[in-house]
């Protein structure tokens, strides 16, 4: 089974306890049943219009993105609240202290976004090729828990 309900990296993934794990693995179950449930209920759709002869008409498009949409705010609410679990539940660090071992601001009130914008700019700044950014980033021991899950967006960034 392919987890993409997060973008987590290995190195995230194997930080992760076995309940963790298994919350992940749920609400991936989740997040698949509900795109199945999608699928199926356009399909049915699309039967219906086609035994009608409308199904050419802008009707089931119309159908289809109404029901995606809702189906995307259901899966976001399941993602949101598997990250939520996640965040507060993680075990700290002890070997990671943040004013000691990070070169950039860490600062837990800014958000998620504003964290990357931080670090990107910090490796960008600092390293001049790709190289260099990419291994300076991997040894950062901060950046895994600072970060949370765009870790890996900016992990990908950076990979050369």
């Amino acid at each position: 089974m392919t987890i993409d309900v997060i973008s987590f990296t290995d190195t995230q993934f194997a930080m992760l306890t076995a309940e963790q794990l298994l919350e992940v693995k749920e609400a991936q179950v989740k997040k698949n049943e509900l795109l199945a449930e999608c699928a199926k209920k356009l399909q049915n759709e699309k039967h219906r219009l086609v035994k009608n002869g409308v199904y050419y008409s802008p009707r089931y498009t119309l159908l289809k993105n109404k029901l995606e949409a809702e189906y995307q705010e259901k899966i976001d609410l399941l993602r949101e609240g598997l990250l939520f679990y996640l965040r507060y539940s993680m075990r700290p660090d002890a070997t990671v202290t943040p004013d000691v071992n990070a070169p950039y601001q860490v600062d837990y009130s800014l958000s998620y976004e504003e964290r990357y914008v931080i670090v990107k700019n910090y490796y960008e700044a600092t390293y001049e090729t790709q190289a260099e950014q990419f291994e300076a980033f991997k040894l950062d021991k901060v950046a895994p828990q600072y970060l949370g899950e765009l870790y890996a967006p900016l992990y990908d960034y950076f990979k050369p």
